[in-house]
């Protein structure tokens, strides 16, 4: 046993997250922590860490267990250079190469102390473990200048490189893996799958990335405050999780009908209570019998994914949906525009001094989906990224070199960038809202803002008043969905829209997605997506 976890709760303002959290962590494992965003996932890993103490119950741990837990966010250290960000994290060798530095420059005497710290550098391989650092950087595809270069100057995919060697040299017995995949491309996620299935350590990742969820050998969700275990990887799990929910349907029907059953007895008997000692008795008990199903009826949160649901009896089917855990709420509303030309390149070559790509030539009608596929620094964000500026009349950073890009003068895109906005970040939820309505000149009141909200699942009366940069990732994404829809677009820009999205909330956008009758330009490296999506490649 590497780590168990007794009775934990916790709580962030004055919402519960989880209660009553039983968990054990064995060595080898390869487990998944899943569950709907904002229910208290990057939390607990931050508890199983040992960075969050603010917590009831106890954690247990192996002794000299070390741990290392990854960042989604690097706010904090973005000034910090790569190769530093990852020799911070391996053990002991600032406090110990700062001791050998120190008796070389003749400012302390040889002693035992000294002797052990030479024989640890030396079998831990420490006196060349920069360069060996660089290396693995290298095959990441980010070059020994970029390595000493601060983190700001990374993308997001070569900061997920950067966290992944950091796990690597972190020597931990533990890993917690907080969304690895996001921003990677094809190479950078496969190579991580590859890496954490040969791992002899024990990973916890939280993802929702289903071509990882594919190579876990457990999954557990966390689910109305608790943790539901489930053997097997995400074939397994989909199928267990459809058997287990429509198990808690009937069981949850059959509780409501007990329920009202009761009721009624207890109506029945507060007609007939005054008529003797007897009826007061009978109903008394029935009252305590109403009170104490009541008590035991309580809704568990539903869902299954679509697939296994289209499998499903007709009359299980709306059984399920009446009683089905609420999702966000995404409305299209589109004009046709079917042979409309709404982006045309042709020939081109885009960048800065250098040409990033060249010679490209693709066409995107009304109603047709273009997929830019290529690996992470080819210049897929580069291109969406200039399309978007000459839409909107914006200057671009990348110049047209060569060629030409042609934008229908009718065209409306919504965008759905990598990372937000910098100037979102410091403000409340409910303001970004309003100031991304107003940046596409469409009028919104506050009682909208609410009604808003509460479709993609925020809590207008706690999050609206939350800024940007305190959501959760999952949230951010439902910022981003919102800011997407807004003015009726014909022509979406999606850049890796279902990194942080949960598992409901990603078919939700993948079937608002199908229904769109515009075009759709996307970037991604979810091979469920580019599946459900399909359209044109475009290859860079």
């Amino acid at each position: 046993m590497l780590l168990s976890a007794i009775n934990l709760a916790k709580t962030m303002g004055v919402k519960l997250l989880f209660k009553e959290l039983n968990m054990t962590i064995v060595e080898g494992e390869k487990i998944a922590l899943i569950g709907r965003n904002g229910h208290g996932k990057t939390t607990l890993l931050k508890i199983l860490s040992g960075e969050d103490h603010d917590f009831d119950g106890k954690i247990s741990t192996r002794k000299g267990l070390r741990v290392t837990l990854t960042k989604q966010e690097h706010i904090h250290n973005n000034e910090q250079s790569a190769l530093n960000y990852i020799l911070h994290d391996v053990p002991h060798y600032f406090e110990y190469k700062k001791i050998i530095d120190d008796f070389e420059a003749g400012l302390i005497e040889y002693s035992e102390r000294y002797l052990e710290i030479l024989e640890y550098f030396t079998d831990n391989k420490y006196f060349n473990i920069e360069g060996s650092i660089l290396s693995t950087l290298k095959d990441f595809g980010i070059s020994d200048n970029e390595a000493h270069l601060p983190l700001a100057n990374l993308s997001g995919g070569e900061k997920r490189y950067v966290e992944m060697a950091r796990m690597m040299f972190s020597k931990a017995d533990l890993l917690l893996v907080d969304e690895p995949t996001n921003h990677m491309d094809y190479h950078g996620k496969n190579r991580f799958i590859s890496w954490m299935r040969s791992l002899p350590q024990t990973v916890v990742v939280v993802t929702h990335d289903r071509d990882v969820l594919k190579h876990v050998t457990k999954i557990i969700e966390l689910k109305d405050q608790k943790l539901i275990t489930f053997n097997g990887n995400y074939d397994q799990y989909i199928s267990q999780n459809a058997n287990n929910t429509l198990t808690s349907v009937k069981n949850y029907s059959d509780q409501l009908n007990r329920l009202k059953e009761a009721k009624k007895r207890v109506e029945w008997g507060l007609q007939m209570r005054a008529k003797s000692k007897q009826w007061k008795i009978r109903y008394d008990h029935w009252l305590r019998d109403y009170e104490k199903i009541k008590a035991e009826t309580v809704k568990p949160s539903f869902w299954i994914d679509q697939t296994s649901v289209e499998a499903l009896d007709k009359k299980v089917v709306n059984s399920y949906h009446k009683f089905k855990e609420k999702n966000i709420k995404i409305s299209v509303s589109s004009e046709n525009s079917r042979g409309v030309e709404l982006i045309k390149v042709r020939n081109l070559a885009l960048g800065y001094n250098e040409p990033v790509f060249s010679g490209l030539n693709f066409t995107l009608n009304g109603n047709e989906r273009v997929f830019i596929k290529g690996k992470n620094g080819a210049g897929k964000s580069t291109l969406v990224r200039t399309i978007m500026g000459m839409a909107s009349g914006h200057e671009t950073k990348a110049h047209i070199l060569e060629g030409d890009i042609t934008i229908d003068s009718d065209v409306r895109i919504g965008e759905y960038e990598q990372e937000i906005s910098q100037k979102y970040l410091s403000m409340k939820l409910e303001d970004a809202i309003r100031l991304s309505y107003e940046e596409k000149n469409v009028n919104i009141i506050d009682t909208e803002i609410k009604k808003i909200m509460a479709q993609y699942l925020f809590e207008p009366k706690n999050d609206g008043s939350q800024k940007i940069a305190n959501l959760s990732g999952g949230q951010k994404a439902r910022f981003q969905l919102i800011k997407m829809f807004i003015g009726e677009p014909n022509l979406l820009i999606l850049d890796e829209p279902t990194n942080h999205l949960d598992l409901p909330s990603i078919e939700e956008l993948e079937n608002a997605l199908l229904k769109f009758e515009g075009g759709i330009l996307y970037i991604t490296h979810d091979t469920y997506f580019v599946k459900k999506m399909d359209g044109k490649v475009v290859e860079l």
